[in-house]
């Protein structure tokens, strides 16, 4: 028989993906694989682009405003709205006890763990280069919003204990405005609201990703959240519109500084809002 009668074939589109699945699983079985993502992820982290315009000359330039909002606020309705929270209904206090626990990050916390475990662990088995990229995006995500869950928590704890504004609890016996600076008593840590920031600093991280018809979603959830601090008796309404500017804030400040490093996020050299990366490449 001739060399004529043999013809080379192309493998097949099946077989070619039953070898690069073999890959992968060789990768991934491979020591150290996952380790090596996370150290290039480390390195990533090191890498800075150039500094997007200095958000700090319009940002301090916002606190005098913010401040002197905060305090009309508390003057006006404080007392008003602590007095009537007392007043409403018992069913629907219930109801808002258990809306108010969404605002407790501890859930959240472990939510974006679990997410960047995973997307970590699928990026690393993944097949074709868009999954690896579409996985990598999904973990650079979980860990930003992570990170803003930390610093927003470790923010509320560094304010609530030195300020120590009384809680609505003792609004007969000492008033609205009363404080014990640097007082460890929770019954003296109402200002700012730590489920508020946690509800808006989650609610602007995610509104960085979703498409535009659900980002008003977690923003209506935060402000759930906020309004059950106030109806359970555990803040007052300045307290938890402080809450709202902080957690804003660090999810804010967060997404520059993970647009510097382009994890997750991308700002332009004369811009100051960051834009969320990726938005089509897992479409």
């Amino acid at each position: 028989m001739g060399g004529a009668g043999f013809r080379h074939r192309a493998p097949s589109r099946h077989r070619r993906l039953g070898d690069a699945a073999a890959a992968a699983r060789r990768r991934v079985t491979r020591p150290g694989a996952l380790r090596a993502d996370l150290a290039d992820l480390r390195e990533h982290w090191r890498r800075r682009t150039p500094a997007a315009a200095s958000i700090w000359p319009p940002a301090l330039a916002a606190i005098a405003p913010a401040l002197a909002v905060l305090a009309d606020i508390s003057l006006i309705f404080d007392e008003i709205f602590a007095r009537g929270a007392r007043a409403l209904p018992r069913d629907l206090v219930d109801v808002f006890q258990i809306v108010t626990r969404f605002g407790e990050s501890h859930w959240l916390f472990a939510l974006s763990v679990l997410t960047f475990v995973g997307a970590a662990g699928a990026r690393a088995s993944a097949v074709t280069r868009r999954a690896r990229a579409c996985f990598g995006l999904l973990a650079a995500r979980a860990l930003y919003v992570f990170v803003v869950l930390a610093d927003s928590g470790l923010l509320s704890q560094a304010l609530k204990h030195p300020i120590g504004r009384a809680r609505p609890a003792l609004l007969d016996k000492v008033g609205p405005h009363h404080f014990e600076f640097f007082s460890l008593p929770s019954i003296y840590a109402s200002f700012p609201s730590g489920h508020t920031i946690t509800a808006f600093a989650t609610a602007a991280a995610l509104g960085f990703f979703l498409p535009r018809r659900f980002k008003p979603l977690p923003f209506l959830a935060a402000l759930a959240i906020a309004a059950s601090r106030v109806i359970i008796g555990a803040h007052y309404c300045s307290d938890v519109l402080g809450g709202a500017l902080i957690g804003l804030a660090c999810a804010y400040l967060t997404a520059l500084v993970f647009a510097r490093r382009r994890l997750a996020f991308t700002v332009a050299p004369d811009s100051f809002w960051p834009r969320a990366r990726g938005s089509r490449l897992c479409a």
